[in-house]
């Protein structure tokens, strides 16, 4: 089967060889969609995504920034090249293209099934000459699952602190995953829609919670479809109960107006998109029940939820933010449980922000304690070999649109 309905695939950007076949040779004893993949060690075709999911794009809007990785150019002369490892000034003539969510989901698991990551290390020198050596992760494995769980458990020790009575808010939104010519939604764009109405309706919050201090971390969740929606976690110092889900109404309301497949019965206040909670006693455990961040192996999950993941690792989103506020109190946090100290004892101020919490960058997990990579390697045995550790880094493309391929439909 070819990658999609399209030119034929070549893996090398020169004069037409006479290959037509595509990049991958299908397997013969795929399971089914619904079920898990077994560790990642068999290729996927487009008949193993449910609801013929298999072949739609990743994106095609104008503009978008793909990975390398699932990008190709239809070329001139009509092939199709990859883009992944060629330099911008090899690159053939052509329209830039994502490619389609089976293949991306094979190109995630084999980034997960790369040596960097089954028996890759990161070594660290600081100013002082002592090295360290530590395996590499990614946000994929379930042993970085307890950094995330780290940091939801300083952000609620941090709000219970500064907080006392906390009232949490869950504000949760989603679009309908079905275009307007009733076929399946492009995953990416779908993402970015649910992200840019976040980005317009997150404008209401300081009014509807003028006066009161709080925090939040948006969670991207897979749906049972592997299309992606956002949860909303706000914290709100909220002495006595006051908040109810009807406040909510305007943030709902600007949403639904900004994201053409959202719906307003999807998102009534009176129904499962808002729901406020003041008695939340276990915090970080209740998000992390959102975010899934306990459990099997990313490779051994269902289909679907890989194709999240996919989906997520192409776009380079983030499956867990803070606000700037949220931030803050992580890091209060952390210097507090790392060192025994206050966090005003190493400057740091903890302002009572009744401000807009609307940073949503992740300052991420590093310092400036003085250590720096001195290198990578890979340790499939007792050898080493030791790589650039400048080499890496996340490569992305901008694509060019056909936007008439996946129009949204509005849902009122």
């Amino acid at each position: 089967m070819s990658e999609s309905q399209g030119p034929p695939f070549r893996t090398d950007p020169g004069p037409p060889d006479g290959s037509t076949g595509c990049s991958r040779p299908s397997k013969n004893n795929r399971q089914e969609a619904h079920e898990s993949l077994n560790g990642g060690d068999s290729d996927l075709t487009s008949a193993d995504l449910p609801d013929s999911t298999g072949l739609r794009p990743l994106s095609v809007r104008d503009g978008v920034s793909i990975r390398d990785e699932a990008v190709v150019i239809d070329t001139d002369d009509g092939y199709r090249v990859s883009v992944d490892g060629l330099p911008e000034e090899d690159r053939p003539d052509g329209d830039r293209k994502a490619r389609p969510w089976y293949a991306a989901v094979n190109e995630w698991r084999d980034w997960m099934n790369s040596a960097i990551y089954q028996s890759g290390h990161i070594t660290f020198e600081n100013d002082d000459g002592d090295v360290v050596r530590t395996q590499v992760e990614n946000s994929y494995m379930e042993s970085y699952s307890s950094r995330y769980y780290a940091k939801l458990k300083d952000l609620e020790r941090g709000v219970e602190r500064r907080y006392g009575d906390t009232t949490t808010v869950m504000l949760t939104l989603s679009a309908s995953s079905e275009n307007a010519e009733g076929g399946r939604r492009c995953p990416a764009d779908h993402m970015r829609e649910i992200a840019a109405g976040w980005d317009t309706a997150r404008k209401q919050l300081p009014h509807i919670l003028d006066g009161y201090n709080y925090c939040y971390g948006r969670i991207w969740e897979p749906h049972e479809s592997g299309y992606g929606h956002q949860h909303i976690a706000i914290f709100v110092e909220d002495d006595g109960g006051q908040l109810a889900a009807e406040d909510f109404r305007p943030f709902m309301d600007s949403y639904v107006g900004a994201v053409p497949g959202a719906g307003s019965e999807a998102h009534d206040v009176n129904g499962d998109a808002v729901s406020v909670n003041d008695d939340v006693e276990n915090m970080g455990s209740y998000i992390s029940e959102y975010l899934g961040i306990f459990g099997e192996e990313a490779l051994d999950r269902p289909v679907t939820e890989q194709m999240f993941y996919a989906t997520c690792w192409a776009t380079n989103t983030r499956r867990l933010d803070f606000g700037q506020n949220a931030q803050e109190i992580i890091s209060g946090e952390q210097f507090r449980r790392e060192t025994g100290l206050r966090p005003s004892d190493r400057g740091d101020c903890e302002s009572d922000s009744k401000a807009a919490d609307g940073d949503d960058s992740d300052p991420g997990d590093g310092d400036d304690s003085g250590w720096s990579v001195r290198h990578l390697c890979a340790v499939p045995s007792k050898t080493r070999n030791h790589v650039d550790a400048d080499a890496g880094g996340v490569n992305v493309t901008t694509i060019d649109g056909s936007n008439c391929v996946d129009p949204p439909k509005w849902v009122e």
